[in-house]
């Protein structure tokens, strides 16, 4: 009986060891093609050993060793680093519907209302809705038209400062008052609130969107040994609910005074929460937005930091450097403050002199 179970296990494995290697052999005639170049594995573990804290360093690393197109493997998740533009052109434009859905991790999925968000979302019916949205409702020529007396307004504080100052020959940072200008543009724009007031909403929000965007770049084993699933070794489950927590605080806060404003009965320019509020209480809407989907989709916009804590963020529109030694989410090269000196010109042309 026993020599009858071993030839019978015997032969369903040999059987089976002959399938698998036809199969291979069958995909190889198709002339499958052969991944990217890759660094040494290690079993399990992949190319974890190779990663460094700052994970997109560890990228730039090994694509000037091994080349611009390399694969690796984290654990039992596989994918491809291209570091030139020609290639991200490939993924990112020539090949846009096959990569435009980005895997969630943790971080990502529990501050975001898990796949709320506009950024993260699969392409599917709920992304060509936003996509639609955002550019017919609220980055259209009528909601911009709407904010123009504020970008006047704001434009016009600006101008007075600098007159104020050229008076008393003070200093002025101008990329600090540059940056502080463009926020306060847009903290109006999205929410209706100055971000410039001293621990004002519209501080705290960028704030959190800051930590937000930071967690969002760091590495977290859990997220590729599922072993390490439920473990949370580097406390980025506790940092992402602690971070999710304070964000919806202050949303609802926003939403609740909103509703305390449109009971006075007074006619507004909405901003971009008042629009996405307004589309989740259609009931023909052709996507259903609920009230999670608002508040995420309030992290798609960028809000920049000024200041001491963002000193080292810095426009370089054109531009091919790019600084990365600080931490993920950085695509400015450091630069120094600009620092000038407004002088008030009493005739506004002094070649016109009779």
């Amino acid at each position: 009986m026993i020599s009858e179970s071993l030839l019978l296990f015997l032969i369903v494995f040999i059987s089976a060891s002959l399938l698998k290697l036809l199969f291979e052999r069958k995909n190889k005639r198709k002339g499958h093609l052969k991944n990217p170049p890759s660094p040494p594995t290690i079993p399990i573990i992949g190319h974890l050993h190779l990663l460094k804290p700052l994970i997109h360093h560890s990228f730039q690393d090994l694509s000037l060793r091994y080349g611009p197109l390399i694969s690796l493997r984290i654990g039992p998740v596989k994918f491809i680093v291209a570091s030139t533009p020609s290639l991200a052109k490939e993924f990112l434009k020539n090949n846009e519907l096959t990569y435009s859905s980005r895997k969630m991790n943790m971080a990502i999925n529990m501050v975001t209302y898990h796949n709320a968000t506009f950024a993260f979302a699969p392409y599917d019916t709920y992304w060509k809705f936003m996509k639609k949205l955002s550019t017919t409702e609220l980055l259209g020529n009528k909601t911009l038209a709407q904010f123009l007396p504020i970008r006047t307004r704001e434009v016009h504080d600006f101008i007075q400062i600098l007159f104020h100052k050229s008076k008393t020959q003070e200093r002025v940072n101008l990329t600090e008052a540059l940056l502080s200008l463009s926020t306060n543009v847009i903290s109006q724009m999205m929410l209706s609130i100055k971000s410039s007031e001293t621990d004002s909403q519209a501080e705290q929000a960028r704030a959190l969107v800051r930590e937000v965007t930071q967690i969002f770049g760091e590495y977290n084993i859990s997220d590729f040994l599922g072993f390490c699933k439920n473990l949370d070794l580097q406390g980025f489950k506790k940092r992402a609910l602690d971070i999710h927590k304070r964000y919806d605080a202050l949303l609802e806060k926003i939403i609740s005074d909103k509703g305390c404003e449109d009971e006075d009965g007074d006619e507004k320019v909405k901003d971009f929460l008042d629009i996405l509020l307004d589309v989740s209480e259609q009931k023909e809407c052709e996507v259903e937005l609920t009230r999670n989907h608002v508040k995420s989709l309030i992290l798609c916009f960028e809000w920049k930091m000024f200041g001491s804590q963002g000193k080292n963020l810095r426009p370089i529109y054109g531009k091919s450097l790019i600084n990365i030694d600080e931490r993920p989410g950085l695509t400015a090269p450091r630069a120094n403050d600009l620092i000038g000196i407004p002088v008030a010109r009493l005739n506004p042309n002094p070649f016109r002199q009779v």
